[in-house]
C-alpha cells in the first residue's frame, strides 16, 4: 500500500504536477522546469507524465489517438486510476525517496476535470485513493479556442478529448477543482498561459523558487 507518512519530507524531493486542457503547453513548460531544476537545485530530477510509460499507459495512450476503439469510458477511468498506482510505485515514489525532485506532466486532477464529466467525484476520488498530494500543482488556464488552434497548427489527428465543447467542460471542473483543492489547503498556483511563452514559463519558474527557494531564474536560458 502507497504511504506518504513513511517518507521524510525533507528528505524526499518535491512532487511538481502540471495541469490544464490538452494544447495548454503543459509539455513545454514541464520540460523547461525541468532544466531549470537541473542547472539550478544540484539534485536529480525526474521528468514524467501520465498515462505514463508503463504498460497501462501504452495502451491508453492507443486508446486516446483511437488507435484502439470500444473502450468504455468507465473502464477508460478505471485504466487511468491502474496506469497512476503503476506509476507511482515503479516511478515517482521510488525517484522522490532517492531524494529526486519530480515533475508530472499530468497526474490526478487530469482524472477528475476528464473523467469527471461522465462519473460522479466520489467514485473517480475512490478509484484513485491511493494518489499522494503534490507538494505543487501548477494550472495553466488557456481558452480551448486557443489550445485547439495550437494543436491544429502542431498535427494533422486530434485526440479522442480534443473537440471545443469537451475541453469547455474539462476546463470548468478544473475551475471546481482547483478552487476546492486550494481550499483544503493544497499548494496549487493558476498560471495564465495564453500569455507570450517565455512570460509564462517566467511566472512558472518564480513560483517554483517559492517551494524550493535556492536559486533564481535571472541567468536561466529558455529552450522550446
Amino acid at each position: 500500500m502507497l504511504t506518504d507518512k513513511s517518507l521524510n519530507r525533507q528528505e524526499k524531493g518535491k512532487f511538481i504536477v502540471f495541469e490544464g486542457v490538452d494544447g495548454s503547453g503543459l509539455s513545454t513548460q514541464a520540460s523547461r522546469l525541468h532544466a531549470w531544476l537541473e542547472q539550478t537545485t544540484g539534485r536529480k530530477v525526474l521528468l514524467t507524465k501520465e498515462p505514463s510509460e508503463g504498460p497501462v499507459g501504452v495502451l491508453l495512450r492507443q486508446a486516446l489517438n483511437k488507435r484502439i476503439q470500444g473502450l468504455g469510458a468507465d473502464t477508460m477511468a478505471l485504466l487511468f486510476a491502474a496506469d497512476r498506482l503503476d506509476h507511482l510505485n515503479h516511478a515517482i515514489l521510488p525517484a522522490l525517496a532517492k531524494g529526486y525532485h519530480v515533475i508530472c506532466d499530468r497526474y490526478l486532477l487530469s482524472s477528475l476535470a476528464y473523467q469527471g464529466r461522465n462519473f460522479p467525484l466520489a467514485w473517480l476520488k475512490q478509484i484513485n485513493a491511493e494518489a499522494i498530494a503534490p507538494d505543487l500543482t501548477i494550472f495553466i488556464r488557456v481558452d480551448p479556442v486557443i489550445t485547439l488552434q495550437r494543436i491544429a497548427d502542431k498535427r494533422f489527428q486530434v485526440d479522442l478529448f480534443e473537440q471545443e465543447n469537451i475541453l469547455r467542460e474539462v476546463l470548468s471542473n478544473y475551475n471546481l477543482l482547483v478552487n476546492e483543492l486550494g481550499r483544503k489547503g493544497q499548494k496549487i498556483i493558476e498560471i495564465d498561459g495564453n500569455h507570450a511563452l517565455d512570460d509564462v514559463s517566467t511566472e512558472i519558474l518564480s513560483s517554483v523558487q517559492e517551494l524550493i527557494p535556492k536559486f533564481g531564474v535571472k541567468n536561466f536560458q529558455y529552450q522550446s
